[in-house]
């Protein structure tokens, strides 16, 4: 008998060090959906590759933008309101949007505009100017290029200060042309034309190393995505995370490119301080393919890792944010239902600030794609806004968390 209890008091020890229990969670969500008529749809196309959610019109609540690349209109936001929130047309032309967004004032009129790119038949990046404060909503946004040359497909774009000149870069990838830019914005972005640009990183297609998981047959070799940037040197600058490498300035635009992990380059990027005390710590996740939710602590210039969820599937939505306000980092990610796949999960993972988690179950059943975390209704805490690639679309989700 003593036996018996020692080993099942040993199981569940070695449980826990595994350092990700999956509990039921306790908060209450509030579930609305245009395919109960509650929120309307974006429009009728059936790939929707893109999002981004910031204060448009600046009464404090967050509004949200979606992208489509099959149908026009090619981009439509959301504003919130006392009633939910009130479509309306940003480009009602077709355009070819790859997934990945960027915010930043772009032409310092002190509201924010955004960024997003083309997909593999597109070799262009746009920008669209904010109207604020005139929001007609008969009169789309204007739209301007920041690059029209070269090589197809943008997956990721990712805005920061990254050379310590106090003014914001841009940079994105090209996956086709298999670099990776950083844009600087011009004194005159509405005529300038085409953004001056530097390759600040590039990768060969023709052998990669060994790679986690598996992955889609389209997926190129050696192809990298995922952009996300924090400070990991400690030198007041923040560095660029992305492909499974962290960069470094250097000077002028010269980076230096230092691996975090290279069998996993065609990853989702997170980064945070998730352990208390020393550099903060990575997060990957495959995007598209079937692969583990992976954090890497760097101790002594080497880069550690540890597995919290063994196999995700399409986690195309990764962020870090504070769920529970105790101070400590938690992970919010989701899954795409694809194919024959029909259990994608919701999962936000409660950090303790010591690099353990508690995973909690938001939702099941549901394909979301480049989704957020973000406070939706403002009322303090995080709702989720979810957003498929082609599952069942066109179609919007929103999980409002409604706990007292």
């Amino acid at each position: 008998m003593k036996t018996k209890l020692f080993i099942i008091f040993l199981f569940f020890v070695l449980f826990l060090a595994a350092g990700c229990v999956e509990k039921k969670q306790k908060v209450q969500w509030k579930h609305l959906s245009s395919a109960n008529g509650e929120i309307e749809v974006p429009n009728s196309g059936s790939q929707q590759t893109a999002t981004a959610v910031f204060d448009i019109d600046k009464d404090g609540d967050n509004d949200f933008i979606i992208t489509e690349r099959t149908k026009a209109p090619a981009v439509v936001w959301y504003q919130r309101n006392d009633d939910g929130w009130k479509r309306f047309v940003l480009d009602k032309d077709a355009l070819r949007i790859e997934a990945g967004s960027a915010i930043e004032d772009i032409d310092g009129d002190g509201d924010q505009d955004v960024v997003f790119a083309g997909d593999s038949g597109s070799n262009m990046v746009w920008w669209w100017e904010n109207p604020y404060p005139d929001h007609d909503p008969a009169k789309p946004w204007n739209r301007y290029e920041i690059k029209n040359s070269g090589k197809t497909k943008h997956h990721d774009q990712l805005f920061g200060d990254f050379d310590g000149d106090s003014r914001p870069e841009l940079i994105f990838w090209n996956q086709n042309d298999l670099t990776l830019f950083l844009a600087e914005i011009p004194a005159e972005p509405k005529t300038a034309g085409e953004w001056e640009k530097t390759a600040i990183y590039t990768y060969e297609d023709t052998a990669e190393p060994p790679q986690r998981g598996a992955y889609p047959q389209w997926k190129g070799v050696n192809e990298h995505e995922g952009l996300t940037k924090m400070d990991i040197d400690g030198d007041g600058k923040p560095d660029i995370i992305g492909g499974g490498l962290w960069f470094k300035h250097i000077s002028g635009n010269t980076f230096i490119a230092h691996v975090i992990d290279d069998t996993y380059a065609f990853s989702r990027s997170a980064a945070g301080q998730l352990v208390h005390g020393g550099p903060p710590e990575v997060i990957l996740v495959v995007g598209d393919g079937r692969a583990p939710l992976v954090m890497y602590e760097l101790r002594e210039n080497q880069w550690k890792d540890k597995i919290l969820i063994d196999a995700i599937q399409d986690g195309h939505s990764l962020d870090l944010i504070d769920f529970n306000g105790d101070d400590n980092l938690d992970i919010f990610i989701a899954e795409m239902q694809l194919g024959e796949f029909k259990n994608a999960k919701i999962r936000i993972l409660l950090g303790d600030g010591a690099g353990n988690f508690t995973t909690t179950l938001v939702d099941s059943g549901f394909g979301l794609h480049e989704s957020r975390i973000a406070d939706l209704d403002g009322d303090g805490d995080y709702d989720i806004l979810g957003k498929p690639y082609n599952w069942k679309t066109p179609r919007l989700d929103i999980w409002l968390n409604t706990t007292k």
